[in-house]
């Protein structure tokens, strides 16, 4: 399988955490990462708080590319869905093989959280 931004054959790689331990496709050229069906919901909700949270994901020009399913047999066009956690991460997601391709940085964005705003969010359904 090759990577949809750049073409370079992807590699697998496994991605470890407390709660789970998944095989997923990264691109050892610009860093992108495949996720098959169902992969990224068991770690996206993994949420590291960071005093500062400083976004290293492709400008908006980049994000909207289209790019082609590295998975599917007919390379269908993916389709482009902001992340429900963080609306500036422009997610590619197939629908035919549902899977899904992050650029570099966007997922260390899904996952970091800002302190200041998660307390501001804790905050406020407290006073609800």
């Amino acid at each position: 399988m090759d990577c949809p931004r750049c073409v370079t054959p992807l590699k697998e790689e496994a991605l470890k955490d407390l709660t789970c331990s998944i095989q997923v496709d990264n691109c050892p050229s610009c860093g992108g990462t495949w996720f098959d069906k169902d992969e990224l919901e068991q770690i996206e909700n993994i949420v590291e708080l960071a005093i500062v949270e400083i976004r290293k994901i492709p400008n908006k020009k980049d994000q909207f590319d289209k790019l082609h399913c590295p998975s599917c047999n007919l390379h269908p066009k993916m389709s482009k869905v902001e992340h429900a956690r963080d609306k500036k991460v422009i997610i590619d997601h197939c629908p035919i093989c549902e899977g899904i391709w992050l650029d570099k940085g966007e997922l260390d964005a899904i996952q970091k959280d800002n302190v200041v705003k998660t307390i501001g969010k804790v905050f406020s359904l407290l006073i609800k």
